[in-house]
């Protein structure tokens, strides 16, 4: 097998080689703009490194540093003809759950009209909420967790030209897939996106859930008050099938209400959403005797998770933009982000996410210092439960620290 330092550039070469191919079928009558005629090629990437600490975790009182990402982009831009690629590569230290994976990120082939209306094809994200995320700092907002912030599918999507009033639609018949990874993780999680999939006997809980997403429609309306559109109110919705490991086709639906607004150096968003996801389990595929069709297994970065199959989600996030320098140290933002998942079945406990902290950057360096505070979360507690049920001796809040430092080229 090769080292999955090389698979980013055998899989550029493909990506490059599809993009043209793809786009210039697309474009195909299309007018071409004025402004930029010739070829944009653009190669770049990132590696990052973070310092972690949990309360929780006592066989590491000190925390532990390892490597977070290492990744490459290509991405190309005309004027009329576009794409964009990344490819991800993860090698998390042993605190960190001392596990490895690579992943397609995204990968897509496009065409910019002439009103500036956009048509992408690929492996893009999904329009839902506010973007490009409802979320300032590294780790994001619990919708992501969730499967409802900064995911991509495998579909169709259309966006606007731009102006006061925006729209897009989106159609997407298959997930992002899963890649490859160690032998300690969960080979249908090995992916960036938190989709439904497949549960994992040996890494994951056991449940024989087979689910899958299938066939998303996903639209969103935005509208931009006031002047220079410092101000976005929108409404996003989403319904597609749940296909289980028996052909047996239900449904999901979630929708979203958000604001974002801008007042000089302040930057505040609101969003609220709400979702369902209809299911028809075995009463045999659940565990510690659960409903079995109170929740479904969502699975990234190498692991599953329960997720309740009923709930809302609410976000407020307030960030400050600082002028000036610090010596050789700049783009000082100051935030806060809270988000909730409060569950509408089984009586599931809340699952909450509050993040103060800061980031800012010298030259192609880019640093977050995040505080991380919340429970009943897979990524903030020892809860087991995920997003789904939870256990009473965890029901404290818990601490997790993470200081990143990340060089993008």
């Amino acid at each position: 097998m090769p080292a999955p330092e090389s698979r980013p550039m055998n899989l550029t070469a493909y990506l490059r080689a599809a993009i043209l191919a793809g786009a210039s079928i697309m474009g195909a009558g299309v007018c071409r703009a004025d402004d930029v005629v010739k070829p944009a090629w653009k190669l770049g990437g990132a590696i990052r490194f973070n310092y972690v600490h949990k309360s929780w975790q006592d066989e590491y009182p000190r925390g532990f540093v390892g490597l977070d990402t290492a990744r490459l982009n290509l991405d190309y831009d005309d004027g009329r003809l576009l794409g964009a690629a990344e490819y991800r590569y993860n090698r998390f230290p042993q605190g960190q759950g001392g596990y490895w994976q690579h992943f397609l990120h995204h990968g897509w082939a496009g065409v910019r009209f002439a009103d500036r209306g956009t048509l992408h094809i690929g492996l893009d994200k999904v329009p839902f909420g506010i973007l490009p995320f409802a979320s300032n700092n590294f780790y994001q907002s619990i919708a992501f967790y969730a499967g409802f912030e900064d995911k991509y599918d495998l579909g169709v999507a259309y966006a606007s030209r731009p102006g006061p009033v925006e729209w897009q639609l989106g159609f997407y018949p298959r997930d992002g897939g899963s890649y490859g990874g160690g032998a300690n993780t969960a080979r249908a999680s090995n992916r960036y996106s938190y989709n439904i999939v497949a549960d994992d006997d040996a890494h994951g809980f056991g449940t024989g859930q087979r689910d899958r997403e299938r066939n998303t429609l996903v639209a969103r309306l935005t509208w931009h008050p006031g002047p220079a559109g410092q101000h976005e109110l929108g409404a996003s919705g989403l319904t597609g099938a749940i296909r289980n490991g028996a052909g047996i086709d239900t449904r999901r639906n979630a929708v979203a209400l958000h604001y974002a607004g801008t007042f000089g150096p302040v930057k505040a968003m609101l969003q609220t959403s709400r979702y369902h996801y209809g299911t028809r389990h075995d009463a045999t595929q659940t565990y510690d005797g659960l409903d079995a069709n109170s929740f479904v297994m969502l699975g990234a970065f190498g692991f599953p998770y329960p997720l309740a199959t009923q709930g809302s989600i609410h976000i407020a996030n307030l960030a400050y933009d600082i002028g000036g320098k610090l010596g050789p140290l700049g783009g000082f933002k100051l935030y806060n982000d809270y988000s909730i998942l409060r569950k509408h079945v089984g009586s599931y406990r809340a699952s909450v996410q509050n993040v103060t902290g800061m980031t800012f950057s010298s030259g192609k360096w880019v640093f977050y210092a995040d505080f991380m505070l919340g429970k009943h979360h897979p990524y903030l507690s020892p809860d087991a439960g995920g997003l789904a049920a939870t256990a009473a001796q965890h029901d404290g809040f818990t601490r997790r620290i993470n200081l990143q430092a990340g060089y993008y080229f």
